[in-house]
């Protein structure tokens, strides 16, 4: 496949998927529209590059659907002072997207070849405010670039972790879609960190792929939601 289809099929994307969706962030959108997609997935998963479906990385990891991640990150008021972390970043493809949007974009992931194709794939697009890491446990963040802006956790959790909510700046916002055992589908919620500790807000109902980081006993996530 060459560059020109990869164009033709980003275009589409964009119009039959980001803008459908309610999607209103110009730069965001501009974003997605010059964002080669391609260059973050397995090569096998080409034809589906810019389909409405998850690219699957490995048994328990995938790739979030570009209309389900822009409409998460049309919610998450974005600005160009911004320091973000993104927890579970896969190969970078969600920090390339928020590049030209904000200050600087931390990404940690578990896997050691992830992180490598991520940064090189980073560099190769000259997203020179972008630096992903290696952390064996992505339910402790990064805390060597604490505070932070906002933390996006790219995957559902089953709690947002105190060790988290710690790397926020007081006022800052961590956003993710928390499980609900009794519900099929999960809410992609704002946590906004007032005196150390959560106020929740629900933005939308969905489903994503849950992060085997984020399963933990009761008495270790915030419960004020």
């Amino acid at each position: 496949m060459h560059e020109k289809f990869f164009e033709i099929a980003r275009m589409n994307m964009v119009t039959n998927q980001i803008l459908t969706n309610n999607v209103k962030n110009h730069q965001l959108i501009t974003s997605i529209s010059n964002t080669r997609k391609e260059l973050f997935i397995p090569e096998k998963f080409y034809d589906i590059a810019y389909s409405d479906s998850d690219i699957r990385f490995s048994d328990k990891r995938q790739l979030i659907r570009t209309f389900i991640l822009a409409k998460m990150f049309d919610n998450c008021n974005f600005s160009k002072d911004d320091s973000v972390l993104i927890i579970g970043c896969l190969s970078g493809y969600s920090m390339a997207l928020l590049s030209n949007m904000v200050n600087y974009v931390f990404g940690i992931e578990n896997d050691k070849k992830l992180v490598d194709k991520a940064n090189k794939t980073l560099s190769f697009l000259n997203c020179h405010n972008c630096s992903v890491f290696f952390r064996k446990d992505l339910s402790y963040g990064l805390s060597k670039n604490a505070p932070y802006d906002k933390i996006f956790i790219e995957g559902s959790v089953n709690f947002v972790p105190k060790d988290l909510v710690k790397q926020l700046k007081e006022d800052g916002e961590i956003f993710t879609v928390l499980e609900n055992n009794n519900k099929s589908i999960g809410e992609f919620v704002r946590g906004i960190k007032i005196d150390s500790s959560l106020s929740f807000s629900s933005l939308f109902d969905t489903s994503v792929n849950l992060l085997a980081d984020f399963i933990i006993e009761e008495n270790d996530y915030e419960k004020n939601f």
